[in-house]
């Protein structure tokens, strides 16, 4: 079978949930999951129990590590995390706050800190470039592993990216709250077997209502 590729977007976010919690948090730019958020990343890792993937690859904010997190136990993976796939920030003019690489290794066991990544983030950027440093570090993990089918958990614009980076789409991307893409590598560069399914969770209506279109 040829190489495959899954994209997922994090599932719903704390501050999506209660919009006044960014005048009071500690890291504005990086809200954990939602309780219905954290039930859609177990849900997502469910339901790709039984698809063939080999290695797990997460964008480094709280919401995409934890969404990784539940699908890397319901596939008994590591995760390994790819600051390319991180999201895209047009108003920011620096790094932001993250969680400390020692409370990740407290709180996310999973995570495999050995990963030498192949893209890294830098702000201020622009939104189009951020896209193509998404599509930018998909590609150099796809090439990076020839032989591993992969899943890459990340941010609504950067899906966004990936997509139209590697298979050239040009239509509108509609990106839902931990809506699966597939995409399989073809002679002439790459397909789409999967756009935006949400049948797996138990609450698509939500998932919709947070829908990225780019």
């Amino acid at each position: 079978m040829s190489q495959r590729i899954w994209i997922v977007r994090h599932g719903n976010r704390e501050d999506f949930q209660n919009p006044g919690w960014t005048r009071t948090a500690q890291r504005p730019f990086d809200p954990a999951l939602s309780p219905d958020g954290e039930t859609q990343a177990q849900e997502v890792g469910h339901s790709l129990q039984s698809e063939p993937i080999d290695r797990i690859f997460a964008s480094p904010f709280l919401r995409t590590i934890q969404t990784a997190s539940h699908i890397a136990d319901a596939l008994d993976l590591p995760v390994y995390l790819e600051p390319g796939l991180g999201e895209i920030l047009p108003t920011v003019q620096e790094m932001p706050a993250l969680m400390s690489e020692e409370e990740r290794a407290r709180r996310f066991p999973r995570v495999d800190r050995d990963h030498r990544p192949v893209g890294r983030l830098c702000y201020p950027e622009r939104s189009e470039d951020g896209h193509k440093r998404a599509a930018a570090a998909a590609h150099a993990l796809v090439v990076r592993y020839p032989d591993k089918n992969l899943l890459m958990v990340t941010h609504a614009a950067p899906v966004v990216g990936i997509v139209r980076g590697l298979t050239g789409l040009q239509d509108r991307i509609f990106v839902p709250l931990c809506g699966i893409f597939t995409l399989q590598r073809a002679d002439s560069g790459w397909r789409i077997l999967q756009h935006s399914a949400i049948s797996h969770l138990s609450d698509p209506e939500t998932s919709r209502r947070y829908a990225h279109s780019g």
